[in-house]
C-alpha cells in the first residue's frame, strides 16, 4: 500500500520486536502447518517475511504479491542472497490473476488497510477467487476488539496506536513503532468489526471462519520474562483469521 512506498526499510526493521518474533510469528506458523507440496499465495506479501517461511514450511510453489516496488525489491534481494525459489510480483491483488487455483492464501495485514465495506468485500472476493475449493485462508489482522482505551498500552512494545473520533467503521487508525536505530516508522489502517468482516468473507464464499488465540512461545517467557507479556497478552494487537473456499 502507499503507506509503506518508501518506507519499506522501517517496516522491516518493525518486524524485528519482541512480540513479533515471540508471539505474532510463532501464532502463524502454528496456524499454517506443514504445507508440504502445496501451492501458496502471499498476498501483500512486503518485504517477503512470511512468504520465506511459507516456502520452508514446505510448500512447492510460492508466490509474494504486494502493491509496493519497494518492499518487493527488497524480497528479491534476500531471495538473490538466499534462493528459495520463490517468486514476487509487484501488482494490485485485486488485479492478480492465476491459472491454477491456490492451495492456501495467506495474508499478513492486508485486511485493514480496506476503508470501508466494499473494498473489504472486493479483497475477500479476490482471494475466494484465487483459492481452489476446500483451500484454505490463513490471515493476520490488526485486532478489531482492542479499544481506544487500550492504544497506549504498546508502548513497552515498541508500538502505539492512536485515533481521531470515535471507534467506528471506517475509522483511521494510526500505527507509530520505534525502531531499533531510534527512529519511528507510521502507517494508517481502517477499522471494520469482527462481525461485519465474518459476514463478508461468509458471503464470498470463506467459510468455516476461525479466530484462534494466540500462541506465546516459551522462548518469549525465557528470553522476557513472564511478567513482559502480561498486557498484549491480555489484548494482543493483531488476531488471527482462518477461513476455508466453499
Amino acid at each position: 500500500m502507499s503507506d509503506y512506498q518508501g518506507h519499506a526499510g522501517g517496516y522491516q526493521t518493525a518486524k524485528r520486536q519482541p512480540w513479533r518474533t515471540y508471539l505474532e510469528q510463532p501464532s502463524a506458523l502454528a496456524l499454517l502447518g506443514d504445507l508440504n507440496g502445496l501451492s501458496v499465495l502471499d498476498l501483500g506479501c512486503g518485504e517477503g517475511h512470511y512468504t520465506r517461511l511459507l516456502k520452508q514450511l514446505g510448500a512447492s510453489q510460492v508466490l509474494g504479491v504486494d502493491l509496493s516496488s519497494d518492499m518487493i525489491e527488497l524480497a528479491r534481494q534476500q531471495e538473490r542472497s538466499h534462493p528459495l525459489g520463490i517468486d514476487y510480483r509487484v501488482c494490485d491483488a485485486g488485479a492478480l490473476t492465476l491459472q491454477t487455483k491456490a492451495d492456501l492464501v495467506f495474508a499478513g495485514y492486508l485486511f485493514n488497510h480496506a476503508r470501508d465495506r466494499d473494498e473489504l468485500r472486493a479483497q475477500f472476493s479476490t482471494v475466494s477467487g484465487l483459492l481452489r475449493p476446500g483451500g484454505r485462508l490463513v490471515a493476520l489482522n490488526n485486532n478489531p476488539d482492542d479499544p481506544p482505551s487500550n492504544f497506549e498500552a504498546g508502548r513497552p512494545y515498541g508500538y502505539s496506536k492512536s485515533i481521531n473520533g470515535p471507534l467506528v467503521e471506517g475509522a483511521a487508525i494510526h500505527y507509530r513503532f520505534a525502531l531499533e536505530d531510534g527512529g519511528v516508522f507510521e502507517l494508517t489502517d481502517y477499522y471494520i468489526s469482527r462481525e461485519v468482516m465474518q459476514t463478508l468473507m461468509e458471503d464470498c464464499g470463506l467459510q468455516q471462519v476461525r479466530w484462534p488465540q494466540p500462541v506465546l512461545a516459551a522462548e518469549g517467557i525465557e528470553a522476557m520474562g513472564a511478567d513482559y507479556w502480561s498486557a498484549i497478552m491480555t489484548t494482543p494487537p493483531f488476531c488471527l483469521i482462518e477461513a476455508t473456499r466453499g
